[in-house]
């Protein structure tokens, strides 16, 4: 994936974020360099994905994996202590009323249409599903993103921890988020229910 700014400063933010757990400078800087390693070798996705800081935030938990000694569990409490105790991350997923904005639905209605033309290898495959009674805002991904990183870096085992995350994100926002099944775990679609808490 070509090098841009977005790239470069998620390598730069993301151990800053998660800097009191990873105190190893050394560590730091492995999972550095091997994160740019993986980005240059991950199948581009388009600067205009609304999904880029998640494949990003993939490739950086692969990074952190392959560079210390701890478990994928470990790891992932790293990763998510890191982005619950950043005001920036806070300020970045926005509230509810946000998400679920109706210019944010028409933008993800475009969004998810254009995924089924599979101009990019590596994108993930939506269908965005309106509200109803029982939820706000709905998704099914038919294909992921993540899932085929991992896959590509041969470490498709990791993608159900990245999975874990959606429901901090959901959390973060004001949202609760129902899902019956995931790729990661073997399913045919991730199957994503926002509602208002």
């Amino acid at each position: 994936m070509k090098n841009n700014f977005s790239i470069q400063l998620l390598g730069l933010v993301l151990p800053y974020m998660c800097k009191n757990a990873l105190t190893s400078k050394t560590i730091r800087k492995n999972v550095k360099t091997e994160y740019m390693k993986i980005m240059s070798r991950a199948k581009n996705i388009g600067n205009k994905n609304p999904l880029i800081s998640s494949y990003i935030l993939g490739a950086w938990f692969i990074a952190l994996n392959r560079c210390d000694d701890l478990t994928p569990d470990e790891n992932y409490r790293i990763l998510e202590q890191g982005l619950l105790h950043s005001k920036m991350f806070r300020i970045v997923m926005g509230d509810a009323e946000h998400y679920l904005s109706r210019k944010k639905f028409i933008k993800q209605q475009r969004w998810a249409e254009n995924t089924h033309k599979r101009i990019y290898k590596n994108d993930w495959v939506v269908n965005l599903i309106p509200g109803n009674e029982q939820f706000d805002l709905g998704y099914d991904y038919l294909e992921c993103g993540i899932c085929k990183l991992c896959k590509d870096e041969g470490c498709f085992e990791l993608a159900k921890y990245l999975c874990k995350l959606d429901f901090m994100f959901a959390d973060v926002m004001g949202l609760e988020l129902l899902r019956t099944t995931t790729i990661a775990d073997g399913g045919d679609k991730c199957d994503f229910r926002f509602r208002r808490k």
